[in-house]
């Protein structure tokens, strides 16, 4: 999986002047720290009421999410890495930082070499990997993943992928810009060993 991206933006941020009361009241949590709504929601907000909507189920993958945080971040990087979306890519490096991921382990994660890494976090990211290559996983790494998990976070496994799939998806294909330079720089994601195995 590589992504393609357009050299310029495809669809310009909406500017919040134009917003409907409902929407810059659903937007107010994303916001940067100067205020402005983060390029990604006011470009989505060509489609208000879509948007809307998507917040929801954001917010559960984002904040109500049963994973552990970090542990979330790290799925969250791969896709990014894999699908070579920048914006995810850089607003996800600052999240996981926050959640106390040292740069080393954050790359490591999302080019593919995962030997540092303990055993919940090789299982969520092979999961994360076959997930994103074939929409599933097979029986033994469903056995990992439940050996692991409980039913809600491997549900919570299959959101996260799917949500942030859809996002590097909506990144590359409108060209939605990064605010400002790279955190890290995006890493070359390779096949990980173990599920080149």
């Amino acid at each position: 999986m590589s992504g393609e991206v357009p050299e310029k933006a495809r669809l310009q941020p909406v500017d919040e002047r134009e917003l409907q009361e409902k929407t810059l009241a659903s937007l107010a949590p994303y916001r940067d720290q100067d205020g402005r709504i983060y390029t990604i929601w006011a470009t989505l907000a060509h489609h208000e009421d879509a948007l809307r909507r998507f917040i929801v189920f954001g917010n559960h993958v984002l904040g109500k999410n049963t994973l552990p945080l970090a542990s979330r971040e790290l799925m969250i990087l791969r896709i990014a890495a894999r699908a070579r979306a920048a914006y995810e890519w850089d607003q996800h490096v600052r999240i996981a930082r926050r959640a106390g991921l040292a740069d080393e382990t954050i790359v490591a994660a999302a080019a593919g070499s995962w030997d540092g890494l303990d055993e919940l976090d090789q299982v969520l990211l092979t999961a994360t990997d076959s997930l994103v290559d074939r929409q599933g996983v097979d029986d033994e790494l469903w056995d990992r993943l439940t050996a692991h998990l409980s039913n809600e976070q491997v549900i919570d496994v299959l959101y996260t992928v799917g949500q942030y799939l859809t996002i590097a998806t909506v990144i590359n294909t409108l060209g939605v810009r990064v605010e400002g330079a790279l955190a890290l720089p995006l890493p070359e994601a390779t096949e990980n060993k173990e599920e080149a195995a």
